[in-house]
């Protein structure tokens, strides 16, 4: 009987690792963006380097999710989905698992400003910095962008859903809209009457992680080990600089020649700052400027 137990055991024990692990991640009710197509794609290849070690896998996406923070909930309900990409904060660190690994390089802080066709001249004529934070910028009432800004008492105009934004901002309803590089490049496209502003450059340390459920540590560690091996063999840094969404991307905004405000983030862990240091490439963003707003 003793060796009858240990055979199930063993056999159970060996079925769990040969099992499929299925990943969901939510698709919030609109069209799926080529900025989502980026972290699906990275998704498939931390899955499939971690393939000899873990096992096979299956990657679902769902309708579920109807902002960041009820994606949150989601997650830590185990309702739909067990895994999204979002940008990071020590409150979404405690809720749920973070995956340090910046998805991005860290490159998600080095923001422009998507601004109504027309209205370049009002950017031109601020004589400061201060003069920029009396102007209305656009964000989403739960974005950890928010906070930043906040904290460095920046005039808002917030929004629950991403879409109004830019139906808010195209009626004027605020005057700019700090975007990511990869995200203004592609919405300066979708949306003909906005264009990208031309001075400014706004950066603050902003990982984006894939998260998950606190009690997934199989997923955890697959996506761990995974996206560490894609770093070590050079895969991730191919992936990179050829995905349609990355590449090339720090060779079009003039980086160099805009005024940069250095912001710091009071929501991010020591772990995350951690994580950065060792793999972000602000640098490619700051370069040698160093003019803080506090």
């Amino acid at each position: 009987m003793k060796a009858f137990v240990v055979m199930i055991v063993l056999f159970f024990g060996t079925s769990s690792v040969l099992a499929i692990d299925v990943v969901k991640y939510p698709w919030v009710g609109k069209a799926f963006s080529t900025s989502d197509g980026y972290y699906a794609a990275l998704l498939e290849l931390a899955l499939e380097k971690s393939k000899d070690k873990f096992g096979p896998y299956e990657i679902q996406q769902v309708v579920a999710g109807e902002s960041q923070e009820h994606m949150v909930r989601l997650i830590q309900e185990e309702k739909f989905v067990n895994l999204f990409w979002t940008m990071t904060s020590s409150k979404r660190e405690e809720l749920l698992t973070p995956i340090r690994f910046p998805l991005f390089k860290g490159l998600l802080g080095c923001r422009v400003f998507l601004i109504k066709k027309g209205q370049q001249t009002r950017f031109d004529h601020l004589t400061d910095a201060e003069q920029l934070k009396t102007l209305f910028a656009g964000q989403g009432e739960d974005w950890p962008d928010t906070e930043i800004l906040s904290a460095h008492r920046f005039t808002l105009a917030t929004s629950s859903k991403d879409v109004n934004l830019f139906k808010m901002l195209s009626k004027e309803r605020f005057d700019y809209f700090p975007r990511a590089l990869h995200e203004a490049r592609l919405e300066a496209l979708e949306h003909p009457d906005l264009t990208i502003e031309k001075r400014f450059l706004l950066y603050y340390d902003s990982p984006f992680y894939f998260f998950v459920n606190k009690t997934n540590q199989r997923l955890a560690q697959r996506l761990t080990f995974g996206l560490n091996v894609a770093l070590e063999d050079g895969s991730f840094e191919q992936f990179f600089n050829t995905h349609p969404v990355s590449a090339d991307l720090l060779n079009q905004f003039n980086l160099a020649q805009r005024e940069l405000l250095i912001l710091d983030n009071p929501s991010l862990s020591q772990q995350s700052r951690q994580a950065l240091n060792k793999l972000a490439t602000r640098e490619n963003c700051i370069g040698k400027s160093r003019n803080k707003l506090h």
